[in-house]
């Protein structure tokens, strides 16, 4: 038994010899290595040789980033603005559109005919009348706005040839101009379908650039949790890194032991499934890290990102180098409710349909139409010479109607028009209509009236929701921020177990397994001061966006936004 004890002794001197000797050897190789390569940020495991090689290789064009240049760049190449931009341009070109109820229009209409029948006049020397007539017209008509009344002027022709024998003319040519108008009394008067359109069509031109401006804040919002996600992705692979590092020297340091008869078996397999385990995290940390790097270059470069891409980013900006900031929650949702386009579209629905119910309303009403025409009609034509009988004392003389006195053309009938020499026309009328029980109109009244308050509904539960996430983000940078303190004391505890663990397995106090759990709980401290610092540049962005403020904080001009029909 006491043969025994200085045997044990000395195994455990040689014990903590190797290890001391093997741990500072593997430090050394592995401080070597980072700093040949950069960092141990710059470091990855290549997939097939498990070899150390930089994580950004030489031939990848990487470029160095700051939240700001990815910001300032993401608003000129974000595909997502780019989709964007085109909604305003659109609903500008619908409101446009609506103004072309009031375009005049020109219309015209030419047409021949030809009819026959029996004489029927006693004096008439025919035994069949037969007319031949070309006419036609051209008209100019406009809708007033606002009032929906309904003005034109109109020219109308006609030439017409007949065999009568007591018609003065035998080609008569006929002319008229008149002035037009229709004017609603009650249904159609200023709250007519086109102005309405038009009302309703400039509401949605505001509300689309409300919307327009929503759009960009969510993509800012979006672009800087991409930015900081890149940057979590990459520490958190660094950690990872660091910690199969640690895994390597250590089942190193228990094969050579095991070599030597101071550990068993045991101990090396261990240490060889602690290198598994932290390979495998590993290759999850790079699998995220690959994807927010491919999301933050979508997001700030948008085309750059190809299938086979070499295009790299790298996010220089410290998460650390913050100042925790005070949240008063009522000032800001003051300022949110002044300041978001989501409160500024619901006034717009709300405006919208207060339109709708105007029309509707209006609609509901009989129709009352004042209607008008008046102008001159005038003629000329051609004398019927063939009429003429022995008989009957004719009005002019045989031969100067065969001479052709005392006829004319078209431009005849015009010029006496112009000369006052026309005949005066008009016509007045009103005429009204209601349907019974005007079913139609009464439903579209009710049912805009529940769109209406369904509208205000929904600008009451965009407050309560504005509410909601100024609180929410409010909460969440002052846990996040106390989670900062917390995370980082819990690293320094980890960090101190680690080394005391370290220094018992020197001793032979302690065993592999032992050593990488304490350097688990070690990552695992790393990774939640990690996530609480996102956590608190995520919740800054998110305050900023629920107040509506992200774009004046970020220093993102809408004008670079824009696109030059925008502006």
């Amino acid at each position: 038994m006491a043969s025994q004890i200085p045997r044990t002794i000395a195994r455990s001197g040689l014990l903590a010899l190797f290890a001391i000797g093997l741990a500072t050897t593997a430090n050394a190789q592995t401080d070597a290595s980072v700093a040949e390569l950069g960092g141990t940020e710059a470091l990855v495991i290549d997939d097939q040789s498990g070899d150390i090689r930089p994580l950004y290789a030489a031939d990848d064009v990487t470029r160095r980033l700051s939240l700001a240049e990815a910001l300032a760049l993401s608003v000129q190449n974000n595909l997502n603005v780019e989709v964007a931009r085109y909604e305003p341009l659109i609903v500008e070109q619908d409101m446009l559109a609506t103004w072309g109820a009031y375009d005049p229009v020109l219309s015209a209409d030419i047409g021949r005919n030809q009819s026959e029948s029996p004489t029927t006049f006693l004096l008439d020397p025919t035994t069949k009348s037969q007319t031949r007539a070309t006419d036609g017209g051209i008209s100019l008509n406009a809708l007033l706005p606002y009032v929906g009344a309904t003005v034109g002027i109109e020219y109308e022709a006609s030439e017409n040839t007949q065999n009568s024998g007591i018609q003065r003319f035998k080609r008569q040519y006929d002319s008229g101009i008149f002035l037009t108008a229709k004017v609603p009394l009650l249904r159609g008067l200023i709250w007519s379908r086109a102005w309405t359109d038009v009302k309703v069509s400039k509401l949605a031109y505001l509300s689309s650039h409300d919307g327009f401006i929503r759009a960009v804040m969510d993509i800012t919002e979006s672009t800087i949790n991409a930015y900081w996600n890149l940057v979590a992705s990459h520490e958190k692979y660094g950690v990872e890194l660091k910690s199969l590092e640690t895994a390597r020297a250590l089942l190193g340091q228990s094969q050579t032991q095991y070599e030597v008869g101071v550990v068993s078996k045991v101990e090396v397999v261990e240490a060889e499934a602690g290198v598994a385990n932290r390979d495998f995290n590993l290759i999850l940390a790079r699998n995220e890290f690959e994807n927010a790097e491919d999301a933050l270059v979508a997001a700030v470069f948008g085309p750059e990102l190809v299938a086979i891409s070499t295009f790299r980013v790298r996010a220089i900006d410290d998460p650390e180098n913050y100042e925790a900031r005070k949240v008063d929650v009522a000032h800001s949702v003051e300022i949110a409710l002044s300041n978001l386009p989501e409160l500024k579209i619901a006034d717009q629905e709300i405006d919208q349909r207060a339109v709708e119910l105007k029309f509707a309303k209006n609609a509901r009403l009989p129709a009352l139409d004042f209607t008008a025409r008046y102008g001159f009609l005038n003629n000329s034509g051609k004398r019927n010479c063939a009429g003429l009988r022995d008989d009957i004392p004719p009005t002019t003389d045989k031969a100067d109607c065969f001479n052709g006195l005392g006829s004319g053309n078209y431009s005849d009938s015009f010029d006496n028009f112009f000369q006052d020499d026309g005949f005066e026309n008009y016509d007045f009328r009103g005429t009204f209509s209601i349907p019974i029980p005007n079913t139609a109109a009464r439903r579209r009244v009710t049912r805009t009236r529940l769109d209406l308050r369904r509208a205000r509904s929904r600008k009451a539960r965009t407050k309560l929701d504005v509410i909601v996430a100024v609180r929410s983000a409010s909460r969440g940078i002052q846990a996040s921020a106390r989670g900062i303190q917390a995370a980082e004391r819990r690293r320094l505890a980890a960090e101190e177990q680690l080394r005391a663990e370290r220094i018992r397995l020197e001793h032979g106090e302690s065993t592999p397994f032992e050593v990488l759990q304490r350097e688990s709980d070690l990552v695992d401290a790393e990774s939640q001061k990690i996530a609480a610092l996102q956590a608190y540049r995520t919740a800054e962005a998110r305050l900023e966006r629920a107040q509506g403020t992200i774009l004046d904080t970020y220093q993102i001009q809408l004008d670079d936004v824009r696109s030059p029909g925008m502006r």
